[in-house]
C-alpha cells in the first residue's frame, strides 16, 4: 500500500461525476438534463426556468444491469410511449416537467413525466422487470463517467430501481494484514525505507552494473544521511529478492497463506515501532484452572496454538463493485494508466487460535458432519450468494466459522467494544498445505490502534472461562427447539442452527456475509466437535454443587 499520488495545479478537490444526469425544480417542476459544461465549481445545479433559481433535485429512479452497468431512465422516452393515449408522439424536444396527478391516490400513479407536446405517463408501471423492454430500452452497456466509445454490447435487459436501493451498488473489497518482514519497523521507517523511496534508488535497482552506480550511490547517502554499506545491503537485498510473477498469477493468491505462516510462527523479538507485534500465550495455564481444569484440558486436546496479536496492520481495498442480480464484479475504473486500487489502513489487536489438525482431520471425515456440510455445499450451488463466496465449502469451515462467531459474541462482553468492532478471519484449507485457525481481531483508523484489551482476552487464565461461557450460551438458544432442528436459516437457507438469537453477528463483522454458520457442528454431542468441552463443563457444574 502508498499513499494517494499527488496531483499538482488541479485544485484540491476530487474529481466526481454528477449523477443521476436528468434534474427537477422542486418548484417549477421543469426537468433538465445536467451536463458537465454546465458544472460551476463549489456551486449546485440551479434551475434557470423560474424565478426563485431553485436547486434542483436529482431523479429518484436509475436503470441497472446485472453485469454492473448504470445509467439514467430514458424519460423523453417514457413520456412518449402510453400505449393507452392517443397523444403519444416522438416530437424530438425534452421540454419535460414531473408533475403530480390529481385524484389518483398516493403511490407512483400520482406523478407523471410530461412534454411540451402533450404526451405523459405516470411512473406506475416503471418499476415492472419488464418496463424497458417494452418500450424499445436496451441496456447501453456503461458507467455514467465513461465516454460512448468505452460502452460493451451488453445482451441484459436494464430494470429501473430507485437511486437509493440498495441492490444499486454492491462493493467488493478485499483485506490483508501487514505482515514480516514488510511490517518491520527498519523495512517501512527506517533508514532501507528512506533509501528504498529515494528517486535515485529506483535507476540504480534497474541497472546496477552502470557506470555511474557509485555516482548515485553517493548521491542517496548525501540525500538520506545514511552511508554507503547500508545502500549496497539494500540494494543486495533488493536483487536478491526481486521477482516478475507471471501474467496469469494472481497476486492476492498467497496472502492467506503468507498471514498463516506469520500468526502461527510469532517472532521472538521485535521493535515497538513495528507494524506486526505478535507472541504466543502459554496455553492451558501451567498454573492451572482450578474448576475448570477439566474443560481446559478437553480444549488443550483441540486446540494447538493461541497467539496474542498486541498489533497489527489491516489494509482494506475497493477491488471492485456488482449491481442488482450480481452476474459480474465491475473492476473500479481509475484510468487505463493507473496500477492502485483506493485503500485504507487500519490498526489493532487481535487474538488467533489455532486448531489441532489431527483431531480436526478425524472429525471432519464424520458421516454426521459430511452429511450436513453437504446440505449447504449443494444449496449454495443454486444459490445467487454463489456469486460472491468465492470459497470451498468443507465441514472445518463451516466449523472454524461458526466458532469465530461464537467467540466474537463472548468476547464483545468481556473486551469492551462493541460487537460490530470485532471482526473475524477464518483460515481453513485442507491437504498439503493444511490450516485451521481463527483470528478474532479489531481495528481502528487511528495510527495508535485500538483501545486494547482483546489481546490480553488471549491469556490462558482468561480465554479458558471465555470459551467455556461461549459454548454454554451456544447450547441452548431462545428460540431452541425450532432453531437447533432447522435445516435452513438464513439468506437463501445457507445456514442451519444459526439465528439472531445465537450465532450471527453484525455484517461488517463477518468474512462471509453471515452464512455458512451450524452451532450443532460444534456442541452436538454425536458430532460436535467441541462437545467434549461441554461434557466437561457440565461435570466441573455438577462436582461444584456436591
Amino acid at each position: 500500500m502508498r499513499t494517494a499520488p499527488p496531483v499538482e495545479d488541479q485544485g484540491s478537490s476530487l474529481p466526481y461525476f454528477r449523477f443521476p444526469q436528468w434534474l427537477f425544480c422542486g418548484f417549477c417542476r421543469k426537468m433538465t438534463r445536467w451536463s458537465t459544461k454546465s458544472e460551476q465549481p463549489g456551486k449546485a445545479p440551479r434551475c434557470a426556468s423560474c424565478k426563485r433559481n431553485s436547486q434542483l433535485v436529482p431523479m429518484r429512479f436509475v436503470t441497472v444491469c446485472g453485469n454492473g452497468h448504470l445509467d439514467d431512465v430514458p424519460w423523453v422516452r417514457w413520456a412518449h410511449s402510453d400505449p393507452k393515449k392517443r397523444d403519444q408522439r416522438q416530437c424530438g424536444r425534452e421540454e419535460l416537467t414531473f408533475t403530480h396527478v390529481k385524484n389518483v391516490g398516493g403511490g407512483l400513479e400520482s406523478v407523471e413525466v410530461r412534454c411540451a407536446c402533450g404526451a405523459a405517463r405516470s411512473l406506475k408501471d416503471l418499476p415492472g422487470p419488464d418496463a424497458m423492454k417494452r418500450i424499445g430500452i436496451k441496456c447501453r452497456g456503461r458507467q455514467p463517467w465513461q465516454f460512448e466509445n468505452e460502452s460493451e454490447n451488453c445482451l441484459l435487459a436494464p430494470v429501473v430501481l430507485q437511486r437509493g436501493a440498495s441492490s444499486v451498488y454492491f462493493s467488493r473489497t478485499g483485506s490483508a494484514l501487514d505482515i514480516p518482514p514488510d511490517s518491520n519497523w527498519l523495512e517501512f521507517g527506517g533508514p532501507a525505507s528512506k533509501i528504498r523511496h529515494n528517486p535515485n534508488f529506483g535507476l540504480l535497482e534497474s541497472n546496477p552494473e552502470h557506470p555511474l552506480a557509485e555516482g548515485l550511490i553517493d548521491m542517496i547517502v548525501q540525500e538520506e544521511k545514511v552511508n554507503a554499506a547500508q545502500v549496497r545491503q539494500v540494494l543486495s537485498e533488493r536483487l536478491g529478492r526481486k521477482q516478475i510473477p507471471p501474467k496469469d498469477e494472481d497476486p492476492t493468491g498467497d496472502i492467506q497463506a503468507g498471514e498463516w505462516v506469520a500468526l502461527t510462527s510469532p517472532l521472538n523479538k521485535h521493535d515497538p515501532r513495528d507494524n506486526f507485534i505478535s507472541r504466543e500465550a502459554p496455553f492451558p495455564d501451567p498454573a492451572g484452572h482450578a474448576e475448570l481444569q477439566q474443560v481446559a484440558d478437553e480444549l488443550h486436546r483441540l486446540i494447538d496454538q493461541v497467539v496474542l496479536v498486541n498489533r497489527l496492520r489491516e489494509v482494506r481495498v475497493l477491488r471492485g463493485f456488482q449491481r442488482h442480480t450480481m452476474e459480474r464484479e465491475v473492476t473500479p475504473s481509475l484510468g487505463k494508466r493507473e496500477t492502485f486500487l483506493p485503500a485504507i489502513e487500519v490498526f489493532g489487536e487481535g487474538v488467533f487460535i489455532r486448531f489441532n489438525e489431527n483431531a480436526l482431520s478425524a472429525w471432519e471425515k464424520g458421516t454426521d458432519v459430511l452429511s450436513r456440510a453437504d446440505i449447504l455445499k449443494s444449496r449454495l450451488a443454486g444459490s445467487t450468494t454463489a456469486r460472491w463466496l468465492d470459497t470451498e465449502i468443507t465441514p472445518r469451515l463451516i466449523l472454524l466459522h461458526s466458532f469465530g462467531h461464537v467467540l466474537m459474541r463472548a468476547m464483545a462482553f468481556e473486551a469492551g467494544y462493541s460487537s460490530s468492532s470485532l471482526r473475524e478471519r477464518i483460515y481453513s484449507a485442507t491437504g498439503e498445505n493444511a490450516q485451521a485457525g481463527v483470528l478474532v481481531y479489531t481495528a481502528a483508523g487511528d495510527s495508535e490502534g485500538t483501545m486494547g484489551g482483546l489481546a490480553r482476552l488471549g491469556e490462558a487464565d482468561r480465554l479458558v472461562p471465555i470459551l467455556a461461557s461461549a459454548l454454554a450460551a451456544t447450547q441452548w438458544c431462545s428460540l431452541d427447539p425450532v432453531c437447533g432442528e432447522s435445516r435452513a436459516q438464513g439468506v437463501d437457507g445457507l445456514s442451519l442452527a444459526a439465528c439472531h438469537a445465537c450465532a450471527l453477528v453484525s455484517e461488517t463483522s463477518c468474512v462471509l456475509g453471515n452464512v455458512m454458520l451450524d452451532r450443532m457442528m460444534l456442541i452436538e454431542p454425536g458430532y460436535g466437535h467441541l462437545a467434549p468441552v461441554i461434557g466437561a463443563l457440565l461435570d466441573a457444574q455438577a462436582e461444584g454443587l456436591t
